[in-house]
This record gives structure tokens, sequence and C-alpha cells, in this order.
């Protein structure tokens, strides 16, 4: 049945860009500046990443994936992120 059923293919262009966004970090472990940006792959995105980190402590996320950490800390901030569920507030 497979054979006779033809599939519509979506081929992704090579100029097609993903979203990605860069976090960048003060000393005392807070944002001083969150970007998007758009980049073919992870090694264009890392390319763009480190001319915005400007010195400061940077992260490079594609959604939930950490992709790279530039700058003067050991270690990232975090690991994985992920949505919260939605909470119904609380009126006071």
């Amino acid at each position: 049945m497979a054979d006779l059923i033809k599939f519509p293919v979506i081929l992704r262009s090579r100029h097609a860009r993903r979203a990605y966004q860069v976090h960048r970090f003060a000393q005392s472990g807070s944002v001083i500046a969150s970007r998007i940006i758009t980049a073919r792959d992870d090694v264009d995105a890392r390319r763009q990443a480190v001319g915005l980190a400007a010195g400061n402590r940077a992260e490079l996320w594609a959604s939930t994936r950490l992709v790279a950490v530039f700058g003067a800390f050991g270690s990232p901030v975090a690991t994985a992120i992920r949505l919260l569920a939605d909470r119904p507030t609380t009126e006071q």
C-alpha cells in the first residue's frame, strides 16, 4: 500500500535559517541582555554569539538545547530549560 501513496517531501532550503537565543550574564549571574539570532547551523550561531558576548559570560541556546557557553564562568547557569505548566494565579 505504501508504494501506491506518494507522500509530499518538504525539502529544506540550503539557505534556511534557525532561531537561536544568546543570553549574556553579569559576574553575579544576572542576565545583562538576551537576543534572538538566526543562523544556518550551530557553527554559524557560535560565530555570531562570540561577537555578541563582548567578553561577558554568555550562553547560546537552540530552543531547549544548550549549544555553547562563552566567557568567564566554568559551568553554565542551566544545562536544560523547559516550559512550566500554566498555573492559575491567586488573587489577593
